[in-house]
């Protein structure tokens, strides 16, 4: 299959802006403070990320991962892993999709959070980093842990749903929007969505005919819905167990592709785009 225009200038981009020698040395899921100099910030971006109590920062492969200080180190690298491993499914210390890793790595477009306490994050420290970095996507301590003791099971499974959810919507959709784009209903995974929408899939703040919501919310756009519901996917036929179901959703693997198109099994399996094929093994080399 050839790569679509965008693929082959985003790839031509990667190339153009490769990292210089420093940074292609920096260890992939070294956990830095926000003040040090290798991390590829502007000094605007620096700036907001300190005044909010964003003071640990990894950058697998040029991707912004920034968490409050109140985040354990050990969490921020744990999600530094995981990203890793999704961008580099062989480990061989280059992303198996160059163009999606270029999709991804500017933190003016998406970047990933770890923020500590909801009321800060909402009142005070969001509203500044949103004046110099883009959309957000949150891996908080609130979805982690809550008021429960940490559960190691709940946490990987956050981490790796919040980071598929931005591989998703702002790598995969961006370079193959035919396939996975979440903008609208046209893509394979979008109408997918649908074909399993109060069949097989009900999110849980989205009505179906005698099945309400269950939660206040509203995920029926798809880059809501289609990105929980792909996550969901990806993760099962994978062989790992999602951190949650959306109603109806199958219990079983084997269940889940009995239910799934032609269509959909054929663009995960299909080596063009690196999608998931087996459990993350959490163990991404840090030399």
């Amino acid at each position: 299959m050839k790569l679509p225009l965008l693929s082959l200038f985003l790839l031509l981009c990667a190339c153009v802006r490769a990292p210089s020698t420093e940074t292609q040395a920096l260890p992939v899921c070294t956990v830095l403070s926000t003040a040090d100099a290798r991390l590829l910030l502007t000094p605007s971006q620096r700036k907001a990320l300190l005044e909010a109590n964003m003071t640990q920062c990894a950058q697998p492969f040029g991707v912004l991962l920034a968490a409050d200080q109140r985040i354990p180190a050990e969490t921020l690298a744990l999600a530094a892993r995981v990203l890793a491993e999704l961008l580099d499914q062989d480990m061989d210390g280059i992303p198996d999709d160059l163009a999606v890793a270029a999709a991804i790595r500017n933190p003016k477009t998406a970047w990933l959070a770890m923020p500590h306490d909801e009321d800060d994050w909402e009142e005070w420290q969001l509203p500044g980093l949103q004046r110099k970095l883009g959309y957000d996507i949150i891996i908080p301590t609130w979805w982690m842990i809550g008021d429960e003791e940490p559960d190691p099971v709940r946490v990987k499974a956050v981490i790796v749903e919040e980071i598929v959810h931005f591989l998703t919507q702002f790598g995969y959709s961006t370079v193959y929007p035919a396939e996975f784009g979440v903008e609208d209903w046209t893509s394979i995974i979008a109408r997918e969505t649908q074909r399993a929408q109060c069949n097989f899939w009900q999110h849980p703040e989205n009505d179906c005919p005698g099945s309400p919501a269950e939660y206040r919310g509203d995920c029926s756009d798809p880059n809501c819905d289609v990105v929980e519901f792909y996550q969901q996917v990806l993760v099962m036929n994978a062989g790992m167990e999602p951190g949650w179901r959306g109603i109806g959703f199958p219990e079983t693997r084997e269940e889940l592709e009995a239910l799934l198109s032609e269509r959909m099994k054929g663009i995960m399996k299909d080596p063009t785009f690196h999608q998931l094929q087996k459990p993350l093994r959490f163990t991404y080399p840090n030399p």
